[in-house]
């Protein structure tokens, strides 16, 4: 029992312990700013408790357990918040950024020689409109080699191999918003969150002319051909991707402007009715028109889900028998368009039904649903029976015969046996 409640004693103690906050661990990070120029960033910390008496350096890591062997001054504080200031001009701190997407930053008071802030992760991956110098070019743009080639933050021809390729946006709303911001004269980078995430895995071509910007060699120049030329009208993709020995990979976009004047949308229409049959779907496709609308995006909606939904793509689900409107709406113009859908029971319950009333029904059928060959049929003989024993003709001799010879013997043994019983 008292070993009981020593034990209970030390799980109260060590609770408590895992419930009283660590001030080490109490920053949080509020924002990061991204510099294209260098891929330089700062990272804004809060929520700390620093003496504005005292000095405080930050170091930075690629792992969390990695020993701090260079200390960089922080010249921005207040007694809740600091700014670390990542500079990839620096060394050691270009090292940790060129190693991986994630990096550690740890705060130490200089003054006492304590940590304020344990090992904290942060994302050091280049937002992908901030990798190169452009966000935006013009289809048929052209470079100049020694005027306009596009500028790439930590990476070039001694360090790494350049690629790009095209991929055309379908995604509306960051055409829409594109088009706002172009409109406005607004910041393109505004569009970062609109970006896919996921990048290609192949099709990639090498750049035209790829080479070292600037003296200490740490960054390049180029442009991925000359002039720019995208397959389509459009907006798209310009995904550029650098790769070397011994340091991260790094993807990035720009956007590439072919877009033509929009063509408003007047009309969409549907076909009148469809039918479709419980366990099947329908697939409805709304006609535009023009058909060079530019936008071409439409809602759709059921005015009887009971007997059939619909989803965004248009896809008809039965759910029972009846029939229900379905109603396409556009974007562009609040177009509308209707189909009535009959939804019925599938057509091999009717025919197996159709089929069993039959087979009952029919009394006159062999196994394999013939009728009788003899059946009605003015030109039959019906002195001949169908099978082999006729009714007429040298079989019925054949039988009399038989049936002669099987009587002339059996009287002749029924006298035999009297004469024996004589004698």
């Amino acid at each position: 029992m008292r070993k009981t409640k020593y034990l209970l004693i030390v799980l109260f103690v060590a609770l408590g312990l895992l419930l009283i906050p660590n001030s080490a661990d109490a920053a949080t990070l509020s924002s990061r700013d991204v510099y294209s120029n260098n891929g330089s960033m700062n990272f804004y910390f809060e929520d700390l408790t620093l003496d504005m008496t005292h000095e405080y350096e930050f170091g930075f890591t690629t792992t969390q357990v990695a020993e701090v062997t260079d200390w960089h001054l922080i010249t921005e504080y207040t007694e809740s918040t600091a700014t670390v200031n990542i500079n990839t001009g620096t060394t050691d701190l270009r090292n940790v950024f060129n190693a991986s997407d994630t990096g550690y930053i740890r705060i130490k008071d200089v003054t006492t020689d304590e940590i304020v802030m344990e090992p904290y992760k942060v994302d050091l991956k280049m937002p992908y409109l901030k990798v190169a110098n452009e966000t935006v070019l013009n289809n048929g743009e052209e470079f100049d080699t020694f005027v306009n080639p596009l500028h790439i933050p930590l990476r070039n021809k001694r360090s790494s191999s350049a690629y790009f390729q095209y991929e055309k946006i379908t995604d509306q709303n960051l055409i829409e918003r594109y088009k706002e911001i172009k409109e406005n004269g607004g910041d393109y980078n505004e569009l970062e969150g609109l970006i896919k995430t996921a990048v290609p895995t192949s099709g990639w071509t090498s750049w035209k002319y790829w080479n070292v910007y600037d003296s200490n060699g740490m960054n390049g120049e180029g442009y991925p051909e000359n002039p720019i030329s995208v397959p389509d009208s459009g907006l798209y993709y310009m995904w550029i991707y650098f790769t070397g020995n011994n340091i991260k990979d790094i993807y990035g976009v720009i956007l590439v402007d072919n877009l033509q004047p929009d063509v408003a949308l007047e009309s969409i229409s549907l076909p009148e009715t469809k039918s479709v049959e419980l366990g099947d779907t329908l697939k409805l496709t709304p006609t535009f028109n023009p058909s060079t609308a530019t936008n071409k995006i439409v809602t759709w909606s059921s005015s009887n889900e009971d007997v059939a939904t619909v989803d965004n793509d248009g896809n008809v689900t039965p759910v029972s028998v009846g029939s229900t409107i379905i109603t396409v709406t556009s974007e562009d113009g609040n177009h509308t368009a209707t189909c009535t859908v009959t939804v019925t029971n599938p057509l091999n319950n009717n025919n197996n039904n159709n089929n069993n009333s039959n087979n009952n029904g029919s009394t006159n059928n062999n196994n394999d649903g013939k009728e009788d060959p003899g059946k009605d049929d003015p030109g039959k003989d019906d002195t001949v029976a169908p099978e082999k024993i006729p009714q007429t003709g040298a079989g019925l001799g054949i039988f009399v015969a038989a049936a002669v010879l099987i009587i002339g013997t059996s009287v002749t043994f029924i006298k035999f046996r009297k004469l024996r019983d004589i004698k």
